[in-house]
């Protein structure tokens, strides 16, 4: 028994390996074509998505123009991977591997531990676009993944690369798709800049960076109610850059009432995008050796990583002072 279990696995396996290589005819429409037809696309209506995998179900949905998992405290999620997930299951030609999907290929496909990815419409009762994503493969064309439709015979074949932020390794604890930026879904646009900038600290004077014309050139000063200090344009390029970057190490609940060090906070720090609203960033204090940032543009709450917390709201010397090494070199690279 034992060995015809054995046999049936290698016999899986082969033709695994066989259908992940064997060629498709440009002209076979019937077995390489997208697996949405052109009629399903063009009346869908589409409220948002959802991941399931191992039990474990994330949604995402759009408000006020930015993608959220309203699943994990409305954590703001990367747009252009949802773009690439969405157009690749709705759009892209797969190829036809195995023409029905009976038990034996749940297994041999990696269908035993798919995810999930639904796709949710605004009428409820038209029911969701359903999709299994299977084992990865390498393929003629690169990396490609074995794929099923819900309510479609057959396991198909697509292109990985669109599908790969579902398919790699991910921190434990975070969802899939998630924008992991400490000003994710905010507009900070170091090409653009800012047009000025406020850093309010809790126990010491507020300072305040705006632009001012000197010899011709646009340059960038630092007040403190009582002085006028230069900005040196790379600790400044540097600066914006970071925040721009810069990921956090983990978020929880806004809403929580547990200590964050916010009451009252470090420091506050509002940046003024051009033509846009402020982001306005709330440093907190250290409680038991963890800092935390509440991004009241986004919403989130967010654990600092330790080399971060300190370069969020610079103080006189890091900003004009040549004579001390730029703390925001590594985010001009």
């Amino acid at each position: 028994m034992r060995r015809a279990l054995m046999l049936s696995g290698l016999l899986a396996g082969l033709l695994l390996l066989e259908r992940s290589q064997a060629p498709v005819a440009a002209d076979a429409h019937e077995t390489h074509r997208p697996l949405v037809t052109e009629a399903e696309r063009e009346s869908l209506e589409l409220a948002g998505l959802a991941l399931t995998k191992a039990g474990e179900r994330h949604e995402y949905r759009k408000s006020d123009g930015v993608w959220r998992c309203v699943t994990a405290f409305g954590a703001v999620a990367n747009p252009r991977q949802i773009t690439d997930l969405t157009v690749a299951l709705l759009t892209h030609p797969a190829a036809l591997r195995a023409p029905l999907s009976t038990e034996d290929s749940v297994t041999a496909f990696g269908f035993d531990t798919a995810t999930r990815v639904e796709f949710l419409r605004s009428d409820p009762d038209a029911g969701s676009l359903i999709f299994d994503l299977g084992s990865s493969v390498t393929s003629p064309g690169g990396r490609s993944i074995f794929i099923r439709r819900a309510g479609l015979d057959g396991v198909w074949e697509l292109d990985a690369l669109p599908l790969r932020p579902l398919t790699r390794e991910r921190s434990p604890g975070f969802p899939p798709l998630l924008d992991r930026r400490l000003t994710a879904g905010c507009t900070l646009d170091p090409a653009r800049g800012i047009t000025r900038a406020f850093i309010d600290f809790h126990a010491s004077a507020s300072l305040e960076l705006r632009p001012r014309e000197l010899d011709g050139e646009l340059r960038w000063s630092l007040a403190d109610g009582t002085k006028e200090h230069m900005v040196l344009p790379y600790r400044f390029a540097g600066w914006l850059s970071f925040l721009q970057r810069a990921p956090y190490a983990g978020f929880t609940n806004p809403q929580a009432d547990a200590d964050r060090g916010l009451e009252p906070p470090a420091a506050r720090v509002t940046l003024f995008p051009p033509e846009k609203a402020p982001i306005e960033l709330v440093l907190g204090r250290e409680v038991d050796g963890e800092v935390y940032l509440q991004n009241r543009t986004n919403g989130m709450l967010l654990l600092l990583r330790p080399d971060t917390a300190g370069l969020i709201a610079p103080g006189v010397p890091a900003l004009s002072d040549a004579s001390i090494a730029n703390p925001w070199e590594a985010w001009l690279r």
